[in-house]
C-alpha cells in the first residue's frame, strides 16, 4: 500500500471528500453518503460513476462527466465498459476490477503518446462505495488528463495510432490526512 501517494490536483479534493464521507469506521461511504452536485464545478465534469457487476469485472457507465466525454469522444452513459475499445479501456477495466477487490481506492496514472514528443495523460482515482453492504457496488471516479497540446486528439481517434501505456498504479493510504501533489508538467485538458 502506498502512503505518499502523488496525486493529481483535481483529484485530491475528490479522495478527501470520498474520506470524509467514509468517517473512521467504515472501509468506504455508501453510495447514499455521496452527492456530487456538494463536490462542486471543479470536480463534477471530472466524475464517473459506475455500476460494478461480477465481482468488479463488468462496469457500466452510470454517470459521465462532460470533460471525459469530450476528451474520449463519445457518450458512454449508461452503456457497459467492453474490452473490445482498445487498451486504454482495458486497463480502466482492470482498474474498476483492482478497486473492487481491494476495497480501496485505486490511483493510475497512464499516457498515449504519438508523433515527435506528442502525449495525452489521464490520471485516474478510483473509489469504491458500497449499497447496503460490504462490497463494493459501485465506483466512484475521477478522470484529470494533462497535455502540452492546445487540443490534444480524443482518445477514440488515439487507439491503434499512439503509444499506450500505464506509468503508475497504486492502492491509495486513506490513513494519511493528506496527499501530496504531483510535480506534473502540462495543462489541463477537456
Amino acid at each position: 500500500m502506498v502512503t505518499d501517494a502523488l496525486i493529481h490536483p483535481v483529484l485530491e479534493s475528490l479522495l478527501r471528500y470520498w474520506n470524509d464521507r467514509r468517517g473512521p469506521e467504515r472501509l468506504m461511504p455508501e453510495r447514499k453518503d455521496i452527492d456530487p452536485l456538494e463536490m462542486g464545478a471543479r470536480l463534477l465534469p471530472h466524475l464517473l460513476l459506475c455500476d460494478l457487476f461480477d465481482r468488479g469485472n463488468r462496469v457500466r457507465f452510470r454517470v459521465v462527466g462532460t470533460n471525459i466525454v469530450r476528451r474520449w469522444g463519445f457518450e458512454p452513459t449508461a452503456k457497459y465498459l467492453d474490452e473490445g475499445l482498445g487498451p486504454y479501456f482495458a486497463t480502466l477495466g482492470e482498474l474498476h476490477h483492482a478497486c473492487f477487490a481491494e476495497r480501496a481506492p485505486i490511483y493510475s496514472v497512464s499516457a498515449f503518446r504519438w508523433g515527435v514528443n506528442r502525449e495525452l495523460e489521464a490520471h485516474h482515482l478510483l473509489l469504491p462505495l458500497a449499497k447496503g453492504g460490504f462490497e463494493p457496488a459501485i465506483a466512484l471516479a475521477g478522470i484529470a488528463f494533462r497535455s502540452d497540446e492546445v487540443f490534444p486528439p480524443q482518445i477514440r481517434n488515439l487507439n491503434g495510432v499512439a503509444r499506450f501505456e500505464e506509468r503508475y498504479r497504486s492502492i491509495v493510504d486513506v490513513s494519511e490526512t493528506s496527499a501530496r501533489r504531483a510535480g506534473v508538467s502540462g495543462r489541463n485538458v477537456a
